[in-house]
């Protein structure tokens, strides 16, 4: 029986126009009523996310900046938060160039950071070269890419913060099991979600390494992918 549902918020929620359907608000709120839990996942800021919640809230728990930090929507305090540690921080701004990496804290992000602000560090994204990914060996991190206003980007993260590890908390929180979420997913970043959920669905747009995987597919996020699974709820 599902309990929760897991959505990745681009590319999968939101259509190219950044905009949710009215009919899949109103299948989310049909779920909600009937107790289901809607948390959602994002590889950017909490609030960004949180501007889609006023007029019509339907969000329970927002899993953002790829896990890192993981936010009780009706509470409105943090669950769970993993930064960066500082060595690994100083690899960062050792390997790449400033100029093509971009800091998140849990509220703001920077292109350069100060270091009063080296210890709130979640995430970093940075624009990479082939050379410069191989850099990447030699840190303990997690990593993912994404294609953002059309540039590759690589996103890094500390090992305990993925989007896996954002479900775990909510699951040990409301003392849901994980065979009673169904997660839906498009992006890399979702890779942890989808292989280690059974009731998992792709989109139809999503990148390639999560169409190497058992995930059942759905149809774009252009083409209300998202809907029809809930329809089927």
């Amino acid at each position: 029986m599902i309990k929760m549902i897991v959505c990745s918020f681009y590319n999968t929620l939101i259509n190219d126009e950044e905009a949710i359907p009215t009919t899949t608000m109103l299948e989310i709120e049909r779920l909600k009523k009937k107790g289901i839990i809607f948390a959602i996942c994002t590889n950017d800021l909490y609030q960004d996310v949180l501007d889609y919640n006023r007029d019509f809230p339907f969000m329970d728990y927002i899993i953002s900046l790829n896990g890192s930090y993981v936010y009780d929507v009706e509470r409105k305090r943090c669950l769970f938060k993993s930064k960066l540690s500082l060595p690994n921080l100083k690899k960062v701004k050792e390997y790449f160039d400033p100029e093509k990496t971009t800091y998140y804290t849990e509220n703001n992000s920077f292109q350069k950071i100060t270091n009063n602000l080296e210890q709130s560090i979640y995430k970093v994204e940075v624009e990479i070269t082939e050379e410069e990914l191989s850099k990447i060996k030699k840190m303990n991190i997690t990593t993912s890419m994404i294609n953002k206003h059309g540039k590759d980007l690589l996103e890094i993260t500390s090992n305990k913060g993925n989007m896996f590890s954002g479900i775990d908390q909510i699951s040990l929180k409301t003392g849901i099991s994980l065979k009673d979420i169904l997660v839906i997913g498009a992006n890399e970043s979702d890779y942890s979600l989808i292989t280690n959920i059974t009731n998992s669905y792709r989109m139809a747009n999503s990148c390639e390494k999560l169409k190497q995987t058992k995930a059942k597919k759905t149809l774009s996020n252009n083409e209300k992918g998202v809907e029809k699974i809930l329809k089927s709820l």
